[in-house]
Formats: C-alpha cells, structure tokens, sequence
C-alpha cells in the first residue's frame, strides 16, 4: 500500500526525544501561557518526529501525548480565519496554511504507522494500534477538509487516495467495524466505517456551496446522519446516479455512480444515502417558520433543503457556459442592492403593467410579467429573459437552477457580450462595486472573480444585484443570490450567482399596523407566466411571516400587499409570493361564503335558544 508521507531517518544527536517519557517531559516544559511560541514548538516538534525513525508503539503513544495540546492550538487559530470577510487578508491566511500544515503533519504520524504495518516493515504492529491509527488518520484528514471549506480553498493533493487507501485496508484486515474509544468524538467510541462515510458524507454536501458556520453544523451533524447510510461494494447500473461512489484507487472525491463504475474491474464502494434524505425531508416538513433560523448547532430549514438536493438523487446539467470578460457593477446585500437600483430609476414600464392587470387602477402597481408569447428571435423582444424552454423544467425542479451544480446558462446571454464595454460603462475599478470580473455567464446565472487586493462583502446566501448592459443598449439591473465561494491563490476568489430574476424593482415595505415604525427596504421581482412562478418580494430575514399586510413604496407610488408562501428563505433574505390586499380579502370573503354555505343545515347554534 502507498500513502502520502515523508521519509524517515535516525534521529540527529540534537533531535527532539521520541521516547514517550523524555516527550511527556518536554511538553510539560512548554511555555503555555504564550500560545505563539507554544504553537511554533509543537509545530516543529511534530514535523521532526514524523521524520524520525522509531518504533510505532512509541510512535502512537507520542501521537496520542499531543493530541490535547494540539486541540487547544487548533481551538486558538480558528479565531482567527473563521467567519471573515473573503479574501482573507495575508496574516489569516498564513494562519490557515498554518493550521492545514499542521492538520496534516499529525495525520501523517498515523499513517506512517499504517503504512509500516501494510507493508510489513514493522511486523509487531496489532490490529488495535493500526486500528487506532486509521481512525485518528481519517479524522485528522477530514477537518484538514472542514477547514479547507470554511475558507473555500482547495484541499491537498493525495488527500482523498490516503483516505480510501485506508479503508480499503482497514477492510481488508476486517477491522473496519470494531469500536475504539475517542475522548474527542460526540459518541465517545467510533470505528473506521463511522469515520470513512462521514467524510465522504461531509464532501457530498458541496461545503463550496454552504455559509462558513453551517459547514461546521454539518461536520458535527455527520456522527448521527451516518448511521442513516449504507456502503456496498457491488454496484449495479440502476443505481447509476441515485448511489455515491467512491473509487479507491483515484485521488478523488465522492460523486455519482456513473456507468464507468459498474464495470468489473474498478474498485469502488457506493454510499446509499437514500434513507438520510428521507429523514432530511421530514425534518425539513416538520419545521416551522421559527425554525429557519440557525441558532447554535441547529441547521435552517433552507440548509437542510440543500443537503436533501445534495445527498438526493442527481439531476442532469441542462446547460452550458459561454465565457466572457469584463467587469461588472455589482451590490451586494438588499439594503446595498435596493439602494442602487432605487437610484437609477425603475426599468419597468409600471403603468402600462397596472393597467393591463388591473384596468381602471394605475396606482395599484402591479409587477411586469414575462410575456406568454415572448419569443428570443424577435429583435425588439432580444431581452435576455430566460424562457421556459431554456429551463426546460419538468414540474419538481425550482424555475431557476443552481450555477454550483453545473445548471446553468445558455446563449441568450452570449448575445449581451458584445454590448460589454467597460469604457462605454464608464467602470471605475476604484469603486468596490465594480471590482468583479466576469468569467462565465449562462441562463441561469454568472461566475464572477474578485479583481482587488481588498475583502469582499460576498457570502454564502447573499442577495447581490448586477448592471448588465441590454441588447437595446439600456442598462437593466438583474438580481441573483451567491451559491458557492471557492478562494485558489492562481484565480482568488470566485462566486456563482444564481439569477432570481432578469428584472427587479426597488422598493420600501411597511407593516400596515405599525405606521410609525421605519420603513424596511424591499425588492420586487416580477412573475413568469410561462413558469406559473408569480411576482414575489425579498425582504429582510426573520423581519416577516405570511399573511403580514405591508405597505409598499416605490417612487411617488404605493400599493398595499398580503405576504404569502415563502419561495426562499436564507439568513440574509425571504423571498415571499404575495398578493394584493383586495385579492386577499376576496379570496377571505370567498373562503367565508363557502364555509357559510357547507354549513347552512348545522342547527347546533340555534338550540341554546330555542
């Protein structure tokens, strides 16, 4: 068996003591009161002695010795990279390459133990310390994978060999089952299975596509969803994209059971995770709207809804990318995104659409729908809207697909590339606004790269709006949410933006029974008809519930709506359908006359008086 570790040799005469005893000293001489100095001689300690050469007895007992200390190192410098604004600036990430060095320097003394005893250069080796040695190796290895997520950076290379390598031995020894004591683990007690299928469990979740804070839920949700799953090693072609598979002798993540994979000759174990989703989506249907929001170690309604896409059955890719350059005048945030599109004016003709919905009424605006009879061809119409037929939706999937899972665009935008002309836009790259370049586009959203050397304002679930340049020459804002970060020192920061809609309205909303209190800012995105998909509004998270009546303010124009079904909620915004008052109120008064009608022959009321 091959692992990725360093080479050992005979300890110089100045070396630091592997003996367990002459080590336990040593740590006990350490200066912990200066975390720094602490950090730097445990650091160094661990590397020297995964160059040494020793027996493995001593060798898992030194491991063992440091592994406190090392967690309260661990514990120090996540302060100092999680939940931060991207791209981290030099010293955190320094911190980070720190901390994944050393995540990995300690998973390589327990693999140099499996290693040894694999390949019989060290024969004393029992099954208990290989087993203990696989377990704290694969664990080691997926937090160096947690907190290579939480910062959206790419792991090391040999990281997913090493991990399957492993399993595949620890189940070649039959020890993949047996239960060994781990003060540092929820349940206590943990086998290599356990350990094996949360990781490729933690991979499946796409934590590119997840909040910094929810990553960490779902790494400590792992020990109880685990038990929901089941891996085979016979994998048949109708499982073929409703199984996971993992190849054991490729440096890759898990992914989708492909056709490739059913041949004989590979080696692979497929993950079932059916049973985890259909948990999920229970859970997911016994929440209430106090439960989307994520407090301590809970998960929202919206994370756990994708997690059940994630580990669910995989949906084709639909569309391509069309590659583009340039930058972009982007907002991030509603308030930010409200307060620039309110400052360019409105892009919707808001007359012309009330009184085609609502003859008679030009002050009870109604939100522009995309036409029915829209078709791409006819110049005037050459928009850039995405029709059904691009979507091609099949009646389960949500109108716009994500730009993380490969969904995404089509030429209709392509079209727009030759309008972009950073100096007809006037792009200043001074402002921070414009400090987004565009590296793809498609139908259903954008990949964009931070151009600075300065943070960002981007994160997971984040509303951010984008002035694009129309095939009429006018300037529309479209408004998309962020879905996935990935940070690469080659390329730096990048996002994918999911497009929400192709036009938007800037908005206030009032609550109609606080008329003194401060109005909240709102977008108003206009419905689909082709889709079904009626106009909805994005207000600020956990301010609102359905059947709230707001006051909207646009302009010198003001209508009065009924808050509906929530279509999205992240930590950042809600998305609700909505109707306006008197609609409302007809459907009540409607709902009233029928109930007043089934229950014409109930005397029940009239026997107290009789």
């Amino acid at each position: 068996m091959k692992l990725h570790i360093p080479e050992q040799n005979a300890p110089a005469a100045d070396a630091i003591p592997n003996h367990p005893r002459k080590l336990k000293k040593w740590l006990s001489d350490l200066p912990h009161a200066n975390m720094g100095e602490m950090t730097k001689q445990i650091f160094n300690a661990v590397r020297e002695l995964n160059r040494q050469t020793m027996p493995n007895k001593h060798r898992l007992e030194n491991l063992e010795q440091l592994r406190e200390p090392l967690r309260n190192i661990f514990n120090n410098l996540e302060k100092y990279f999680i939940n931060r604004t991207l791209p981290l600036p030099e010293k955190s990430q320094k911190i980070v390459h720190l901390n994944q060095s050393l995540l990995q320097e300690v998973s390589y003394g327990y693999k140099i133990i499996v290693y040894e005893a694999a390949n019989a250069i060290d024969k004393k080796v029992d099954t208990k310390t290989q087993t203990i040695a696989i377990l704290r190796a694969i664990r080691y290895l997926s937090e160096l994978l947690l907190r290579a997520s939480e910062v959206y950076e790419p792991y090391p290379a040999g990281t997913w060999y090493d991990i399957h390598q492993m399993y595949a031995y620890a189940e070649s020894k039959g020890i993949q089952n047996k239960a060994m004591p781990d003060n540092e683990y929820e349940h206590k007690k943990a086998t290599i299975e356990d350990f094996y299928k949360q990781v490729l469990l933690f991979s499946l979740a796409r934590p590119i596509a997840l909040r910094q804070s929810d990553s960490e839920r779902v790494y400590s949700r792992l020990a109880d969803w685990a038990r929901l799953t089941r891996l085979g090693k016979d994998p048949h072609e109708n499982q073929i994209n409703r199984y996971f598979c993992a190849s054991m002798d490729l440096d890759r993540p898990p992914s989708y059971l492909s056709e490739r994979d059913c041949r004989g000759d590979a080696d692979v174990r497929t993950l079932d995770a059916s049973e985890l989703v259909d948990s999920i989506r229970k859970q997911i249907s016994e929440m209430s709207d106090t439960d989307s929001l994520a407090v301590g170690s809970t998960l929202s309604q919206e994370t756990l809804q994708v997690l059940a896409m994630s580990w669910g059955i995989c949906a084709k890719r639909r569309f391509s990318r069309a590659d583009r350059r340039g930058h972009i005048k982007a907002a991030i945030g509603l308030a930010n995104a409200a307060s620039e599109i309110a400052s360019e004016g409105q892009p919707i003709d808001l007359e012309k659409e009330a009184e085609e919905i609502m003859p008679g009424r030009r002050h009870d605006i109604t939100l522009e729908a995309i036409p029915e009879d829209f078709d791409e061809t006819r110049s005037e119409l050459n928009t850039g809207y995405v029709t059904h037929h691009e979507l091609g939706g099949d009646g389960g999937e949500d109108a716009w697909d994500m730009v993380a899972k490969g969904r995404v665009l089509t030429e209709t935008y392509e079209r727009t590339r030759q309008f972009l002309d950073d100096e007809k836009m006037g792009l200043n790259k001074d402002k921070d606004e414009l400090q987004w370049e565009i590296v793809n586009v498609s139908a259903g959203g954008y990949c964009l790269r931070w151009d600075s050397d300065t943070t960002s304002k981007a994160q997971i679930g984040e509303i951010i709006a984008l002035r694009e340049k129309e095939a009429s020459g006018d300037f529309a804002w479209r408004i998309g949410v962020i879905r996935w970060m990935q940070y690469t020192r080659e390329n730096g920061l990048e996002i994918g933006v999911q497009v929400l809609s192709p036009k938007v309205m800037a908005a206030s909303a009032q609550r109609a029974n606080r008329p003194d209190e401060a109005p909240f800012d709102c977008l108003m995105l206009p419905g689909i008809k082709p889709l079904k998909q009626p106009p909805t509004v994005l207000l600020p998270a956990h301010a609102f519930r359905n059947n709230d009546r707001l006051r909207i303010a646009f302009m010198d124009q003001a209508m009065k709506i009924q808050l509906g079904s929530v279509k999205e909620h992240t930590g950042s915004f809600t998305q609700f359908q909505f109707s306006t008052s008197e609609e409302a109120e007809r459907v009540e008064k409607a709902e009233k006359e029928k109930s007043a009608a089934k229950n014409k022959d109930n005397f029940d009321e009239l026997w107290s008086s009789l």
